[in-house]
């Protein structure tokens, strides 16, 4: 019997064929409708990965309206989030990458849905096209593992300098001492050095394209460093994202045992004791807040042209 697609699963596809319509010029319309009657269609249940989110647009808006929160993904990939949050109001979405087709999804925005200006950059990897100030929230999913070393403080950097004063950074961090890698699927050999690591990886008959060339893993506080230094601060929501995951259908990882550490926690004494440590073995995620400044800026981002 074949199982039936989840919710995710289902946006998913809807989302492929979003992105392939747009890149082949195909009719756009209609696959645009169908992704957006897919994604309203779940609304009651969004994935799981996406509450942390959501959560922090919520604090963000306080007043303000959806359509005038300007929102940045910075390696947006196929922009499945940002498409996703497009469906929900809002408008003021932005993606950059080093590859993929910005033009056609920018052809989607401003061609199909009568978005202003262009909202999808390829760019090189160190200098964000956009003004000081430009957004409120940036956010990074599972991207920041990818960035080789000579261009990491830069993605900080560049980060702290386009996001407004009091404007919030979240960031989606795999990182080494994780004991399990998701990229690979193997557990704890990415904590020797590196060059013994890719070898293992060889001897176990891996396709070292990601490894060799994509990924970087780094321990935890390196990125914590960063954050604190570009962003001005760095809190840690791991076990709040860690704990809200009840529903393991399109969880992409050890399910018995995340299902195990997952029914712990939600025990408080048990949280108050073990989360402490456990934190520091699964993926990271934090929430920067930029520091407050007599200068914020408000109103549109200043694109380039």
């Amino acid at each position: 019997m074949t199982q039936a697609m989840s919710h995710w699963e289902k946006i998913k596809a809807a989302h492929l064929k979003l992105y392939m319509t747009c890149r082949d010029e195909g009719d756009i319309a209609s696959a645009w409708k169908a992704f957006e009657g897919t994604v309203k269609g779940a609304a009651e249940k969004p994935p799981y990965h996406l509450h942390l989110v959501m959560d922090m647009l919520d604090e963000l808006a306080d007043g303000k309206r959806k359509s005038k929160i300007r929102i940045l993904d910075h390696g947006c990939g196929g922009s499945l989030t940002l498409l996703y949050l497009l469906t929900s109001g809002y408008e003021e979405i932005h993606g950059v990458d080093i590859g993929g087709y910005c033009e056609s999804l920018n052809r989607l925005l401003n061609g199909h849905l009568g978005l202003k200006k262009k909202r999808f950059f390829v760019y090189d990897g160190r200098q964000l096209p956009f003004e000081d100030d430009s957004f409120d929230f940036i956010f990074s999913s599972q991207v920041v593992e990818h960035i080789r070393s000579n261009v990491l403080e830069n993605y900080y950097a560049e980060e702290g300098r386009t996001l407004v004063s009091g404007g919030m950074a979240y960031h989606q961090v795999p990182h080494r001492l994780a004991p399990y890698d998701s990229h690979t699927r193997t557990w704890f050999i990415h904590y020797l050095p590196r060059n013994i690591w890719l070898s293992i990886l060889r001897i176990l008959g891996q396709d070292m394209t990601v490894p060799e060339q994509a990924l970087f893993l780094r321990w935890p506080w390196v990125h914590r460093e960063l954050a604190k230094r570009y962003l001005g601060s760095c809190e840690d929501r791991t076990m709040k994202r860690f704990i809200g995951l009840s529903d393991m259908t399109d969880y992409d990882g050890p399910t018995r045992l995340r299902r195990l550490l997952g029914q712990m926690l939600r025990i408080p004494v048990v949280r108050d004791i073990s989360g402490l440590v456990l934190k520091n073995f699964v993926m990271l995620d934090t929430v920067s807040r930029k520091p407050l400044s007599a200068t914020s800026g408000v109103g549109q981002a200043v694109l380039p042209k």
